[in-house]
């Protein structure tokens, strides 16, 4: 009995040692490679290196040949570079100087990128499904979020309170380059509908509607044109049928092809890899070339189908922009 209960706690103990090794928190990721590189990890048999994978405390690298090339990235998003043949550790590689990852979108990357490590990731998209599907081409996709605390404008929980309403979505003098726009708001109880104008620089008319619903769908060819500035206003009919304003702002139109040739050059981030396309795509977005910017996220998502941290930025992406 006595010999039963002590095979019992070492199993017990190794399987707990198993388990603390497996679940222990990455050192490093990797980011780019070349060349063939192989992992010797502290428990378990050598392994090629391959792009988005992480390295533990224990675990020692080889660059087999003089072309082999890797880029790691710690959890302060640095990252420390080797070239060439040659054999390190995690401690030897801690000791070596990082450089500063500096550019907001690829900050942003990183950081995602350790948190679908640290905590439990949702599943990746499904291979062959589209990323979206608007039922019209002119007519931006609702992306499900799985987190809605994350929104920007968070629907309080006693709409009630509020006397008027306020725009959900676009945000204040959202400039953008695609032929519709989805215009959403918080319910107001007491309304029965609403009424959305839309008007241009000179004043003139460009649009109105009166809705039930709490969002609008805005195509613009036929009605507005890019290179202006466009006052939206919605008022909320009530029971007694006269109209109550209820928020204000404005919208820029662009055109990509008059917008992308004035755009200043990237600088390039050290770290190298895709980081300029996310910093082209910033670029383009803070620009309201939003057509430019999806085509590169389809570009970057094409070529990179398991990068969940990629997905998680071309989501957010498509949240800010198509609502």
């Amino acid at each position: 009995m006595q010999h039963s209960v002590t095979f019992s706690l070492l199993l017990a103990g190794i399987l707990t040692q198993g388990l603390t090794a497996s679940s222990q928190r990455p050192t490093y990721g990797v980011y780019f490679t070349a060349g063939t590189i192989k992992c010797t990890p502290a428990h378990g048999p050598s392994r090629l290196l391959l792009l988005h994978d992480w390295l533990r405390e224990g675990d020692r690298i080889s660059l087999v040949d003089n072309i082999a090339e890797i880029t790691l990235i710690d959890h302060d998003t640095s990252y420390v570079r080797l070239r060439g043949k040659g054999t390190y550790t995690m401690e030897e590689i801690g000791k070596m100087q990082h450089t500063r990852v500096l550019d907001s979108i690829l900050i942003q990357y990183l950081s995602l990128s350790w948190a679908e490590v640290i905590q439990s990731a949702p599943p990746n998209r499904a291979a062959g499904t589209p990323r979206h599907s608007p039922a019209n081409a002119g007519t931006p996709a609702h992306p499900t979020p799985t987190n809605t605390a994350a929104f920007t404008h968070p629907i309080p929980t006693n709409t009630a309170t509020f006397t008027r309403t306020t725009i959900l979505a676009p945000r204040p003098g959202y400039t953008t380059s695609m032929d519709s726009l989805i215009f959403r708001w918080r319910n107001v109880y007491w309304a029965r509908k609403y009424f959305l104008r839309l008007r241009g620089p000179d004043g003139r008319l460009c649009y109105d509607n009166v809705i039930v619903d709490t969002q609008a769908v805005v195509h613009f060819p036929g009605r507005m044109t890019p290179g202006n500035s466009y006052t939206w206003t919605l008022d909320i009919v009530g029971e007694s049928g006269r109209l109550q304003f209820a928020d204000s702002n404005h919208i820029v139109l662009v055109n990509d092809s008059a917008i992308l040739p004035q755009l200043p050059p990237i600088t390039p981030d050290s770290i190298g890899g895709f980081a300029s396309l996310l910093q082209r795509i910033e670029q383009y977005e803070n620009a309201g070339c939003i057509k430019e910017a999806e085509n590169l996220f389809e570009q970057l998502t094409t070529d990179f189908p398991q990068d969940p941290a990629l997905d998680k930025l071309y989501f957010d992406f498509r949240r800010r922009n198509y609502f």
